[in-house]
């Protein structure tokens, strides 16, 4: 009997710490923020995640990329990455983290990449665009005769007569530009650049 009791003793001192202390914990994801702001031109932002367990990583639109998609419990830095955003309006996505049962976001926020305007007046029968350079650059030449164009390096058009003219280029992308040549030009605003 005595034995018994000496057991059943052992038993609760012993094994019930080792039976409690089998008990899972439950799945924790934390961040070191909850948003991240993006440029308009893209790029990458990093993002410190905690987890207790193993845990994998989506982002919720093709614009958006995470590295690494996947990981072991413990801190990791990850890097989420956008493209240029030239749909005109400001688009939200989300870092999605899942550890187990429990999934957990950052929200993405972009702004869109603002169209440059360029202007140039003149007094010439034919005109040559001015050059734009940046990382894809795309946008619409307007002559001031009533003639648009889609924009490309070195488009020249020419007028039916010579006048004043008010060339306006708007394009998204562009962080310089260069005018061929300024014999007749009377006025140039790059206040956009």
């Amino acid at each position: 009997m005595k034995t018994v009791r000496i057991l059943k003793l052992f038993l609760a001192v012993f094994l019930v710490p080792v039976l409690f202390s089998c008990e899972k914990e439950d799945p924790s994801v934390n961040f070191d923020v909850t948003t991240i702001d993006m440029e308009p031109g893209g790029g990458s932002h990093t993002v410190s995640l905690r987890t207790n367990y193993d845990w994998t990583a989506t982002t919720s639109d093709l614009w958006l990329e995470v590295f690494p998609t996947s990981g072991k419990k413990g801190t990791v830095t990850l890097t989420i990455k956008a493209v240029a955003n030239d749909k005109g309006r400001s688009r939200r996505g989300r870092l999605n983290i899942s550890c187990r049962e429990l999934t957990r976001a950052v929200n993405v926020i972009q702004p869109p990449v603002l169209p440059q305007s360029l202007i140039v007046k003149h007094g010439n029968g034919s005109y040559t665009a001015p050059y734009l350079t940046g990382s894809s650059v795309t946008g619409i030449v307007k002559w001031g005769d009533g003639a648009e164009e889609t924009y490309i390096g070195g488009l020249k058009h020419t007028y039916s007569s010579a006048g004043n003219y008010t060339l306006e280029i708007n394009a998204a992308g562009a962080n310089s530009f260069k005018v061929p040549s300024l014999v007749g030009v009377t006025e140039i605003d790059f206040l956009d650049f």
